[in-house]
């Protein structure tokens, strides 16, 4: 037996009706229950288990719907409770409604010849069962089908079976299959039949009743409200007749565009000439063109012709944009369904969207599997419509009253924070997986939240205050904005509805974020920041390494983001580019259709471009030229008693005069208006000369130090093995280059100066006591990022004897070797680095060179503990300075004091502050003292005489260590220039001392060191450290002088 005798028999077995009564009523057959089950039986195992339509396409021909189960379900009645048998059949038929309306889509399983020749008829027959159930006249059938799950929403939830839940989803998937089905074209019926058979009562009780009665119905009623509102007009629904009559008549200019087109039609020619005349017309360029009218002859050929032109017709190119895609697609009802909707949606706004919204903002925050791709549209098409309804709702309810009606509290779900988070999210999904019509929704949805909030900042403070925390949680991420620059210049051939809403957004987005930012101060943004994968791992193996010193450094560098302030002329200037004016171009080539204010949007955008940002430049186009023009002698569609043709003239006489004034000065921009500007090329363009380029100021690394406990031979080594093992040996071998220039050049001045001590005098030779400075030149700006970005080989410079300067005025610094620095010390360092380059050390342990290597630690800024004493401090004193340096250095960072020297050095240092005081004292008691004036002379001379003793005896301790020096054979290595300097020093004042200290640093000390005892010493005792530091003795001693002499000063002023 084949399926199609199969499924006949079932349905002559289920009943029928009785020819034979007068009222013909529906008989049910004994086993008509057992009928329906076997028929629910094939639907699902049959189609389901092969993929096919087979048994729904008998149904269909059958006409099972409208002739079985139409009767059957009318005859029960919902208010008989008791008779249960009836209530099962009722389900029964509930069910086999369900799968026979379901929506039909075509997919991968059945995309067959059979399916795509079955799915034109199965549409249709789905139509004459929708139409079935809302227009039959015995029964209110879609009543009798949701009485059907009326006992079981009567149960607590808690107390209702998985039985129950299944028909209570059953009922709501009938409405919505009911709903779905030619929702443009029945959906005045749709609403009339649901507004008749209580549905919408039951939509807003089951909404309103979500997360406390109902859980898993959530997603159903949405796509039941989505079906019902979709497509129509909100401004129709909730503005008066009066508001609506102020606005364009575009039905009657429809109407008058059909009659023109008409009367076109009516100039054409007919098929013979049985009742006309035929006449063949010569034209100017010897063409010949056959007229079917009498006119030629009667009127001339001028009249033919003109006759010929009037019927033409004119064939605009087709576009790519379609509408098919759209998510709104205009939808009109009656007055009446109009009424209904309106208080529908006034009640549902009232009881049931925090709760629905809330319920499925859950589910998307949880990532639920029961919600679709298709939903989120949904969800997001729903939300802007109902904000954008009650926007209008009070709108039109001030203009009514005069008092204001604020009721923003009903739509408050949707205007926290986590809501606007999952709208960006969405929004951001739809546009890297390219699903336009998702897109299309949130871009709508987003823009209704912008307008909500702009009404709210007119409302009460207290609505002033939440517009005012949301807007600033809108602008915050930098992303988000970004977001809807990259929509807009991404647009190619989407719908017009997704034009059109694009184009609203921006215009709404910087209209709106304009105004905000001009009522702030100042205003901070955060950007994400371009990170190298390979620096960031660098950065993070470098944290580990270095210890919990870096923590928040690594924390900072992990999240990738920071802060800035705002600048809305800095995020205007990013819709500048050929790509988002192409897009509000191609939005008004349909001017024809748009409407005023959609003209008004292009023209204020074109100004922000034109003249705000002076970006003149990228809309001086062909293209945009003619569109201009075409506008203009538009006298039909662009009329003068257009609303916006004032302010378009306007607009184009100010962009042709600034077109003839740039091409005046620059002919060659008349080639360039034939194509996209180049960004390079635009300021050229614009100034007539290339754009001067800033230097930006070079962000210097972070500096690195060597751990203590080693030699400066060992501190080389470290530092080479960690440039080799991060394979820097590029930069090992420029500094090898840069070395060698310098001892050549250092060599050379001092075989120049050597000549010279022989010819000149020693007051000549004065102007040779210190050789040039050593400025390293940089071929490429990568060598000097090189030297400035490398925390590791800046540390390797600076061992070598270089030296990081930098002026005020300097964009970057520049590298030196100082004048103190000699030939044989550079060539000692220039040995070592060759030697640990070629010969790399190896550690111990199982370490690596970063072991021994840190950063430097950062000084902190704390109050001078000294600041009180150096108020008081005598600045012609020979001890002040050195008080004045110790109150710098208690500005830096307190560390526990390591050894024993450092004791020692605080211990003195706080000694000569005691002494300052009492010395201090000891003046003011003095000058206080006016009477012995004679004893205070004598002081004065004691005092002068002390220090010509100190000065005389600082000159033969001078002579005395150079001698010494000539002694041990250091002339070849220390040069007169240092041992004179020497001499200056300590004749001199204690401020000349302390520059020399501040010339020779610590490790030029330390290079001075290892250069005396590599020249005079073995290499064994110079390896294990072996040897007396002169100039440190020389240092100890100046600093016992100077503490005798102290000692003297104060005895004698004591005295």
């Amino acid at each position: 037996m084949s399926l199609e005798s199969v499924i006949h028999n079932l349905v002559s077995s289920l009943g029928g009706i009785d020819i034979s009564l007068e009222d013909k009523p529906y008989i049910l057959g004994d086993d008509g229950l057992a009928c329906l089950k076997d028929l629910k039986r094939w639907l699902q195992h049959y189609d389901h288990k092969y993929n096919s339509w087979d048994v729904k396409r008998i149904l269909a021909d059958t006409n099972f719907v409208e002739g079985d189960l139409c009767p059957i379900l009318a005859m029960w009645n919902p208010l008989d409770g008791e008779d249960k048998i009836k209530w099962r059949i009722s389900l029964a038929c509930v069910e086999l409604l369900v799968e026979l309306t379901w929506p039909l889509e075509m997919n991968e399983l059945n995309a067959n010849k059979k399916s795509f020749e079955q799915l034109p008829h199965l549409r249709l027959a789905q139509s004459f069962y929708k139409k079935s159930l809302l227009n039959y006249s015995k029964a209110n059938l879609l009543f009798n089908a949701i009485s059907v799950s009326f006992a079981s929403m009567s149960i607590p939830r808690s107390e209702r079976s998985e039985r129950d839940e299944g028909i209570i989803r059953l009922v709501l998937y009938f409405i919505r299959n009911i709903a779905m089905i030619d929702e443009e074209t029945t959906r005045n019926e749709t609403i009339l039949a649901f507004k008749r058979e209580n549905i919408f009562d039951l939509i807003i009780s089951v909404a309103g009743g979500i997360g406390d009665e109902f859980i898993s119905q959530d997603v159903i009623i949405l796509e039941i409200i989505f079906y019902l509102v979709r497509g129509i007009s909100p401004e129709k629904l909730f503005l008066s007749d009066k508001v609506q009559s102020l606005r364009p008549l575009d039905d009657l200019s429809n109407l008058l565009k059909v009659e023109t087109d008409n009367k076109k039609k009516g100039l054409k020619t007919t098929r013979h000439n049985r009742f006309g005349t035929l006449i063949s017309l010569i034209t100017p360029n010897n063409r010949r063109i056959t007229v079917g009218s009498q006119g030629a002859i009667l009127k001339g050929a001028e009249n033919s012709f003109g006759k010929i032109d009037s019927a033409k017709k004119w064939k605009m190119r087709k576009s790519k944009i379609s509408t098919m895609d759209d998510v709104d697609k205009p939808v009109f009802i009656m007055h009446d369904a109009t009424i209904i909707i309106s208080a529908f949606i006034n009640e549902f706004l009232g009881l049931s969207f925090n709760p629905l919204f809330s319920s499925i903002l859950r589910c998307l925050e949880r990532e639920e599997t029961r919600i679709s791709q298709e939903n989120h549209i949904h969800f997001l098409y729903c939300i802007g419509y109902f904000i954008h309804a009650l926007r209008l709702r009070l709108y039109s309810k001030n203009l009514n009253d005069s008092s204001k009606y604020e009721d923003y509290g009903l739509i408050a779900s949707m205007l926290q924070q986590r809501a606007l988070i999952m709208i960006y999210k969405l929004m951001r999904e739809s546009f890297d997986l390219k699903i336009w019509k998702e897109l299309h929704s949130a871009m709508e949805c987003f823009k209704q939240i912008l307008l909500i909030i702009n009404c709210m900042t007119t409302s009460s403070q207290e609505y002033q205050e939440i517009a005012d925390n949301m807007q600033n949680n809108i602008y915050y991420e930098e992303h988000n904005l970004d977001l809807i620059i990259s929509v807009i210049k991404l647009y190619k051939t989407q719908s017009f509805g997704f034009l059109n809403i694009s184009t609203e957004l921006v215009h709404n987005l910087l209209k709106m974020l304009e105004k905000y930012s001009k009522t702030k101060d100042y205003m901070y943004i955060r950007v994400r920041q371009r990170q190298n994968k390979k620096k960031s791992a660098h950065i993070f193996n470098q944290a580990e390494t270095l210890g919990s010193d870096n923590d928040n450094s690594h924390s900072e560098s992990k999240s990738g983001y920071k802060e800035r302030s705002f600048e809305f002329s800095r995020f205007e200037k990013k819709f500048v580019n050929d790509h988002c004016i192409d897009t509000f171009r191609t939005f008004l080539e349909y001017y024809r259709e748009l409407t005023p204010e959609q003209i008004k949007r292009v023209i204020s955008f074109f100004y922000r471009i034109f003249v705000k940002q002076k970006a003149e430049i990228y809309m001086f186009r062909l293209d945009i030229c003619e569109l201009f023009n075409r506008m203009l002698n538009d006298d039909i569609y662009f009329s003068r008693s257009h609303p916006t043709r004032v302010e378009m003239e306007k607009f184009i006489k100010f962009y042709m005069k600034r077109l003839i004034s740039v091409t005046s000065k620059s002919p060659s921009l008349y080639v360039e208006l034939l194509f996209h500007k180049m960004h390079d090329t635009v300021y050229y363009l614009q100034h007539g000369c290339d754009e001067v380029a800033i230097a930006k100021p070079i962000k210097l690394s972070a500096e690195f130090e060597v751990k203590p406990g080693m030699d400066f031979e060992q501190q080389i080594s470290v530092v080479v093995a960690v440039l080799l093992d991060e394979n820097k040996s590029d930069e090992l071998d420029w500094l090898k280059i840069k070395l060698s220039d310098a001892i050549s050049q250092r060599k050379a001045w001092e075989l120049e100066k050597k000549s010279r001590k022989s010819l000149e005098d020693s007051s000549q030779m004065d102007l040779l006591s210190l050789p040039p400075r050593y400025v390293v030149i940089f071929e490429t700006e990568q060598q000097r990022k090189k030297c400035f970005k490398n925390g590791k080989f800046r540390l390797l410079i600076s061992l070598c004897g270089f030296l990081e300067e930098k002026e005020v005025d300097d964009i970057m610094p520049s590298l030196i070797i100082p004048s103190e620095v000699s030939s044989s010390i550079l060539s000692y360092n220039l040995e070592l680095v060759k030697k640990y380059t070629d010969n790399p050390v190896i550690f111990d342990d199982g370490k690596t060179a970063i072991d021994f290597i840190r950063r430097k630690y950062k000084p902190r800024n704390h109050y001078d503990t000294f600041s009180q004493e150096d108020e008081i401090i005598d600045t012609d004193d020979f001890d002040s300075i050195r008080s004045m340096s110790s109150a710098k250095i208690s500005k830096k960072r307190h560390r526990k004091l390591s050894n024993d020297v450092e004791l020692k050095i605080l211990a003195e240092r706080k000694k000569l502050e005691r002494m300052k005081i009492i010395k201090s004292l000891k003046y003011v008691i003095d000058s206080d003292n006016t009477d012995n004036d004679a004893a205070f002379f004598a002081s004065e001379e004691i005092l002068r005489k002390k220090s010509k003793l100190m000065a005389s005896n600082s000159h033969e301790k001078s002579r005395n260590i150079k001698k010494v020096l000539k002694s041990l054979d250091f002339e070849n290595e220390i040069n007169n220039n240092e041992l004179n300097l020497l001499e200056r020093d300590h004749s001199s004042e204690i401020d000349n001392l302390t520059d020399l200290e501040k010339g020779i640093s610590t490790n030029n000390d330390k290079l001075f060191i290892d250069d005396y005892f590599s020249s005079n010493s073995n290499s064994s005792d110079f390896q294990n450290n072996k040897g007396i530091s002169i100039l440190s003795n020389t240092n100890s001693k100046k600093k016992n002088n100077k503490a005798k002499g102290r000692r003297i000063f104060i005895e004698s002023s004591s005295e």
